[in-house]
């Protein structure tokens, strides 16, 4: 019989374990494709053309295939406002070539309705940003139930999310009735606790591969800036800034 209650989170990492900088990443294109939905939602806002968007969106993984981050400098800090200047760039880019002139630089002011602003592009750049690391986060989780025996850390995280207002008792009903054998409460809960736990691991070494030499200091204020320390705040113990070493879920 499976223990209800198996699944542990798999060995913590700390920040300084994390060696992978993304201005040396082996295979950039691998990091941009999981970011390419923030990519052509942030051309849409400011281009206001699908069909512009995804050409330069195009243009810019492909100049990405065979330059790498050549171009990139650790002064920048993060990815995500290295990222951003290299699409504004391609969008003023493919408007001056569309228009056949040379467009001044405030011109970029001119890629947003002026009713929207460029505040608003910038929010819509954010909230991709969010989403794409949510989702990574999602499908980490997943690949870890899929490869690890009783678990049901995606299941039990996917449920409590989409049924906020139901007990633990209805939710380990309903978790009964998608894997098809009991799960007690208690059940229940432990693995939430430990499903909310590694999902926090998730996000923080997500963001912290989109830093250069990332410090805990850093990946908090990113977490904060992206909206994301929410999802983290219950595991930061008192020496975070410290450590870089998350709260061990509860037993």
């Amino acid at each position: 019989m499976t223990d209800q209650t198996s699944g542990a989170s798999a060995p913590q990492s700390s920040l300084d374990q994390i060696t992978t900088r993304w201005a040396s990443l082996k295979d950039p294109v691998q990091f941009l494709l999981r970011y390419g939905p923030a990519i052509r939602k942030y051309l849409v806002a400011l281009l206001k053309n699908l069909h512009d968007a995804d050409e330069v969106a195009q243009d810019i993984l492909a100049r990405f295939l065979q330059e790498g981050f050549a171009r990139a400098s650790p002064d920048r800090g993060r990815f995500r406002d290295y990222l951003k200047v290299s699409v504004r760039n391609a969008a003023m880019s493919r408007l001056r070539k569309k228009h056949a002139v040379a467009l001044p630089d405030a011109a970029m002011q001119q890629l947003a309705d002026p009713e929207e602003g460029l505040e608003a592009v910038e929010r819509a750049w954010l909230a991709e940003w969010q989403r794409c690391i949510l989702d990574k986060a999602w499908r980490g989780l997943d690949q870890h139930e899929r490869r690890s025996p009783g678990n049901l850390f995606h299941t039990v995280l996917r449920i409590s999310a989409d049924h906020a207002d139901e007990d633990s008792k209805q939710l380990a009903e309903r978790v009964a009735r998608q894997i098809g054998r009991p799960l007690t409460p208690e059940a229940f809960r432990k693995q939430l606790s430990r499903a909310r736990h590694h999902f926090a691991q998730l996000l923080v070494d997500e963001v912290a591969q989109t830093l250069e030499n990332p410090t805990p200091e850093q990946v908090e204020d990113e977490l904060i800036e992206v909206g994301l320390r929410e999802f983290v705040r219950d595991f930061l113990p008192s020496d975070w800034r410290t450590r870089g070493q998350l709260r061990d879920a509860e037993p």
